[in-house]
């Protein structure tokens, strides 16, 4: 047996009364917790939910602390606990933020690789058909070609670019909407 899945599996037996979670990360970025294993193609982390000990609170007073012990955390004889959760949660919203940057980039960056290989397709159909005024309408012809091409290509990619930017914008603004307090 792999020696590194040993250890999670000695400490989540010796929990006792732990219950076990998945955390399941859809393929759209998603993430639902459930106590069933994850359905498809969902990728899937086993949490072991320890619980405290405590009795629920009683009504109007603040709420114990939650344990939740990670395979990785368990890994490292660490348990986890509201504070480690609510950075999980910000390294998560950071993470999905920074995809979607990334996104934007990536359309931003096709749309000027595109013009590059425009800027060349037309010095090549310049270089195949010459300044010979027998091949003047088999450049004209050419040109007209290369440009409807990447004339759609540019309206795709600015396409894929104000969908990046509105997504990008939506979600900070969802987060801005989350960091106001309600009144």
């Amino acid at each position: 047996m792999n020696h590194r899945l040993l250890l999670p599996l000695l400490l989540a037996a010796y929990a006792g009364g732990a219950l076990a979670q998945y955390k399941c990360t859809a393929a759209n970025g998603a993430i639902t917790f459930q106590q069933t294993p994850c359905a498809g193609t969902q990728a899937q982390e086993k949490l072991v939910v320890v619980p405290n000990g405590h009795p629920p609170p009683a009504s109007g007073a603040a709420p114990s602390t939650v344990i939740v012990q990670t395979a990785a955390s368990a890994a490292v004889g660490k348990v986890e606990t509201n504070a480690d959760k609510r950075m999980l949660a910000n390294y998560e919203r950071q993470h999905r933020r920074d995809a979607l940057e990334q996104t934007l980039r990536t359309a931003q960056d096709d749309k000027a690789q595109r013009a590059t290989q425009r800027d060349a397709a037309i010095a090549t159909a310049r270089r195949q058909f010459g300044d010979d005024s027998a091949n003047a309408a088999a450049l004209r012809d050419a040109l007209a070609s290369i440009g409807n091409r990447y004339d759609a290509l540019t309206e795709l990619d600015e396409s894929r670019i104000r969908a990046a930017r509105a997504a990008l914008d939506a979600w900070d603004k969802g987060l801005a909407a989350q960091a106001t307090p309600a009144r």
